[in-house]
């Protein structure tokens, strides 16, 4: 394959994830229990916190495959050898991937606990099966094919950007006002 075919089946991959994102938490926002009255902070940090859950497991998963494939063989000690196939290697760099996303999906949680309207507090839930779905796929797609880790990357940093942006823009509308 060339470098132009790579490219338009992770630009293909890309749209593919940006479509199941949109279409999942449009369908799970509709499915989840709404909220119809104002919730308390603290009620609203132990909804974040609840929502940690999920990823916070797929994320003890991956470090326990790779402690498993440690086991027995020479990638027992890692200053000697990272890992001991190439399936490891590519749990290896899943776990790296998942490291950082897990550090933006949480911030991005807590944020938006605290800054979103009570209505749409289900996001939430939503944003936490989307990002556990997304984890899944990454991992999937770079076992399959490196390239098709792109749906689950979008799934990921597609709703980390928007929920990020949106609190962005709350906080500085804030500050604004507050003058």
């Amino acid at each position: 394959m060339t470098q132009a075919d790579n490219d338009n089946t992770v630009k293909t991959g890309m749209v593919v994830g940006v479509f199941v994102t949109l279409v999942s938490f449009l369908v799970l926002y509709l499915l989840f229990p709404q909220y119809d009255a104002e919730v308390i902070l603290v009620e609203r940090f132990k909804l974040a916190i609840q929502c940690l859950v999920f990823p916070a497991a797929f994320f003890v998963i991956t470090v326990v495959r790779i402690g498993m494939q440690r086991f027995g063989n020479s990638s027992d000690d890692p200053t000697k050898t990272v890992a001991n196939s190439e399936a490891m290697a590519i749990d290896l760099r899943v776990l790296s991937n998942t490291h950082e996303q897990i550090v933006l999906f949480a911030l991005n949680t807590l944020c938006l606990a605290m800054l979103l309207p009570f209505a749409f507090l289900s996001l939430l839930p939503v944003y936490s099966a989307v990002f556990v779905i997304g984890r899944v796929l990454f991992w999937a797609g770079y076992r399959y094919n490196v390239l098709w880790r792109a749906p689950g990357f979008a799934m990921n940093i597609i709703p980390a950007a928007a929920g990020l942006g949106y609190c962005c823009i709350v906080l500085v509308l804030g500050f604004i006002q507050s003058f």
